[in-house]
């Protein structure tokens, strides 16, 4: 039965109940939710180990709140190594609400040189999540009490943690594009 199609579970999934609502704004805008710089010069393996660096000084969160999300690096060419990272720092904001800033490093290509190329992709987000997992939280008037409280007050609270959140992810480009300038000039060598 599994192996020609998945079970159907929409009907379990219907009559779930909700435990959270989860709201999601990304920082950088409608116009442009991810921002993408493209390098291709020396000194790859540099940009790769400096990337939670960046996330850490440019969201201001330590090594703890720095997680790696994916990673995948394939050897087809022995000259050639293809890789794919994608990183993210997370900083509470409140006891609802966290930032997440994400730096992504894909079609990466690097050289036996060191030299490659690599796109660096950066978006940030601020996720709010309401809890609606007792009783109460689920009652029709706890929601329309809620509904009340984002408009009047909490919309005011988003939008400066959506301020913020730009002035991180912007930061964080800003010191991106430092080391890229940095990584474009400097020269090594062996010891």
């Amino acid at each position: 039965m599994y192996r020609d199609e998945p079970p159907d579970i929409s009907k379990e999934i219907a009559g779930a109940p909700v435990t959270k609502i989860v709201e999601e704004i990304d920082c950088f805008g409608p116009p442009r939710p991810r921002i993408t710089l493209t390098y291709s010069g020396p000194n790859i393996r540099d940009i790769v180990k400096k990337t939670p660096t960046i996330i850490m000084r440019g969201m201001r969160v330590t090594g703890l709140m720095t997680f790696i999300d994916e990673y995948f690096c394939t050897v087809y060419d022995p000259n050639e190594i293809i890789f794919h990272i994608h990183w993210h720092g997370e900083r509470p904001l409140d006891r609802r609400s966290k930032m997440y800033g994400w730096i992504r490093l894909k079609q990466g290509l690097i050289r036996p040189d060191g030299s490659g190329s690599v796109v660096i992709e950066f978006f940030a987000k601020v996720v709010t999540e309401w809890d609606r997992s007792t009783l109460l939280q689920r009652n029709p008037i706890y929601s329309l009490l809620l509904k009340i409280y984002t408009y009047v007050y909490y919309d005011e609270v988003r939008r400066r943690f959506v301020r913020q959140c730009r002035e991180y992810g912007e930061n964080m480009i800003k010191l991106m594009k430092e080391f890229l300038k940095i990584a474009e000039t400097a020269k090594y060598t062996k010891v």
